[in-house]
């Protein structure tokens, strides 16, 4: 005998049911029939995954991607051409120091350049431009710091890398080295800490700088003579 799945007893239950009798022989091919009809009502009842906390994926299928690697391997990559002098566009000099660079990216790391490169000066159609009034040291260290991301704020450096960061607009080294600077204040050195944020603005630091003095009146005093004779620090507006 065989099972025919269109009689009248209930074997299954579920979104369909499936029913069985007895038949002769020939309802073997009857049981094959409904069981595809069986097979292919299922299938337009299958249940929504999401319900069960399986997320269904969206259509049509997406894959958004960032990479977090592309931007330092780009800048990476277009350093190396700076230092082999390719695809360069203009060529900075400080003092006797010639920096060969690349319009896109200075424009892109300060407004200083951007100005200089976008407007109607002339300087954007030198392929060789001359900045004045500049340490050409801290001139490279800026530049090195557009195509690398990285700098060393030093006791060394300060001085100059300030003004430098000031003129090229470049806040975030300007805030780097007021940051610096705020660190070593010292009874020693505080009154010239304090005349340099003053010449360049620099707000924060000079409201730490005066109360720095304040609280160590005392001592801030028995070091004013020493620092108007000491070179660090010894600014002049």
């Amino acid at each position: 005998m065989f099972f025919v799945f269109c009689g009248t007893a209930n074997i299954f239950t579920g979104p369909t049911h499936i029913h069985a009798t007895y038949s002769p022989i020939h309802g073997l091919r009857t049981s094959i029939i409904c069981m595809k009809h069986w097979i292919y009502m299922n299938c337009l009842s299958t249940p929504d995954l999401t319900q069960t906390g399986v997320e269904r994926p969206s259509s049509p299928a997406r894959l958004p991607y960032t990479s977090e690697k592309h931007p330092k391997h780009t800048l990476e990559a277009i350093n190396v051409l700076r230092k082999h002098r390719e695809l360069c566009d203009v060529v900075l000099i400080v003092g006797q120091r010639k920096i060969f660079a690349h319009r896109v990216i200075l424009s892109a790391c300060s407004p200083y350049f951007h100005a200089m490169f976008t407007g109607e000066l002339a300087e954007s159609r030198q392929t060789e431009v001359t900045i004045r009034d500049i340490d050409e040291n801290a001139m490279e260290l800026l530049i090195d710091f557009c195509y690398m991301s990285t700098i060393v704020v030093e006791e060394s450096n300060v001085q100059t890398l300030l003004p430098a960061a000031c003129l090229l607009q470049l806040a975030e080294i300007q805030d780097v080295c007021c940051e610096f600077l705020k660190r070593q204040l010292d009874p020693s050195n505080c009154l010239g800490i304090r005349a340099f944020a003053d010449t360049h603005a620099c707000r924060d630091l000079l409201r730490i700088a005066d109360k720095f003095t304040q609280h160590n009146f005392q001592d801030v005093s028995t070091h004013e003579s020493d620092q108007e004779k000491s070179s660090y620090f010894n600014v002049t507006a």
